[in-house]
């Protein structure tokens, strides 16, 4: 009698494995088959001004953080901030000397700014995330890139593929839903202004939805607790971290925030209670006031949602007036961008030569000195004389990584 259920649920089994693997099939043809039919956007470079300088911002606020090498070109990197149960991810060398934007057309580098394909017909999934940006921007990217800027001297060498973990093939696949059904052009920017609509254009082409929603939909505009948080990314020292909410709920969101702290969380880096905002959380510092108008007023306007931040990453202290230098090199953050194995190593190079006054006014209001910085101010986390003393420290610290 107990042959028949056996032999049912032996064969329920079997086709329970078929089944998964050929799911699993159909993710890897998804993700690994050639998309070179993909027809390239009509949209030339924007060669004027004002397209290479809205490109440049562009270009600064989301490519550069990706594919920004050491030297400050962008020669690509490993993505260290992607958790590792998705795979393996590396940015391309767009300054690369054969295969970089230098010798590409205007036509394949829309391509992979719409569609993530990249130019030998392989699918970007990274790259797959920003096909929001309308044409006018794809346009203005494209006359950055053209227009001579050091970030493409040729340099470096051609960066390792992208490898995707079982898991992240099926997450991407199946969960994300990686396409390339978008219209090849007639995507719209809005008129640039401090409205409700240009606010929602731009967290959604600078991706600010999809790392700061929770889970790894294709539509997060619609989700439910879009901008709440609790993404899980990677901070520099290797810990999870989890994204904040954005969302204007006084409890656990920005709520209480005014427009001029969520400027200078956003822009220098420093939250209201006076913590560095920490990476992998990009620095845009060179978004202008239009920009941050706009996006502070669409912010406002997104369902509040009570969902207390996850804590994680690199444990950051508030300063104490007595603290050694070695000890605020830690406790504020700097040691993640700049300690022994941060992605920022032998950024402080330049500190040798540089004076106590000197060091410390670019500690505490980088932008000041070089706008557009991305390191972020210590303005209103340390007092002039702890700047000096961390500059110091840092002066020593670069003079002994300088040989």
């Amino acid at each position: 009698m107990l042959r028949h259920p056996r032999r049912l649920a032996s064969r329920l089994g079997a086709l329970f494995v078929l089944a998964v693997l050929g799911l699993v099939v159909r993710a890897k043809w998804i993700i690994e088959r050639s998309y070179a039919d993909v027809p390239q956007p009509k949209i030339v470079a924007d060669t004027s001004p004002a397209g290479v300088t809205r490109g440049e911002m562009l270009f600064q606020s989301l490519c550069m953080e990706c594919h920004g090498g050491p030297d400050g070109r962008a020669t690509g990197k490993h993505l260290d901030e992607v958790p590792s149960f998705l795979g393996t991810f590396h940015s391309a060398n767009l300054a690369h000397p054969t295969e970089g934007v230098r010798r590409r057309t205007d036509g394949e580098l829309a391509r992979v700014l719409r569609t993530g394909v990249l130019p030998d017909g392989r699918l970007s999934v990274a790259m797959n995330g920003f096909g929001k940006l309308g044409d006018a921007d794809v346009a203005a990217l494209l006359g950055y890139m053209r227009s001579g800027a050091p970030a493409f001297e040729p340099a470096g060498r051609t960066q390792p593929r992208t490898k995707l973990s079982l898991l992240g093939t099926l997450i991407v696949t199946y969960v994300s839903k990686v396409g390339v059904d978008r219209p090849s052009s007639g995507v719209e920017v809005p008129r640039k202004a401090p409205t409700v609509e240009y606010g929602r254009y731009m967290v959604q082409a600078m991706d600010c939805v999809g790392c700061h929603t929770d889970g790894f939909g294709s539509e997060k505009m619609n989700d439910p607790k879009a901008f709440a948080g609790g993404f899980e990314l990677t901070d520099p020292t290797g810990k999870p971290i989890y994204t904040k909410n954005l969302t204007p709920d006084d409890a656990t969101g920005i709520g209480r925030w005014s427009r001029d702290d969520f400027e200078r969380a956003v822009t220098r880096g420093v939250t209201p209670d006076g913590f560095l905002v920490r990476r992998p959380m990009p620095l845009f510092s060179r978004l202008d006031r239009t920009d941050m108008d706009a996006i502070y007023m669409y912010l406002r306007t997104v369902p509040a949602v009570n969902q207390p931040n996850r804590p994680g990453g690199h444990r950051l202290e508030k300063p104490k007036s007595n603290d050694p230098p070695e000890v605020l090199f830690v406790s504020v953050g700097c040691a993640g961008c700049h300690g022994e194995s941060g992605p920022h190593r032998d950024k402080i190079l330049p500190a040798v030569g540089k004076s106590d006054a000197e060091l410390a006014s670019w500690i505490l209001d980088p932008q000041a000195t070089r706008p557009g910085s991305v390191m972020p101010s210590f303005q209103g986390t340390l007092d002039r004389a702890q700047a000096e003393s961390l500059g110091r420290y840092v002066r020593d610290l670069a003079k002994q990584r300088g040989g």
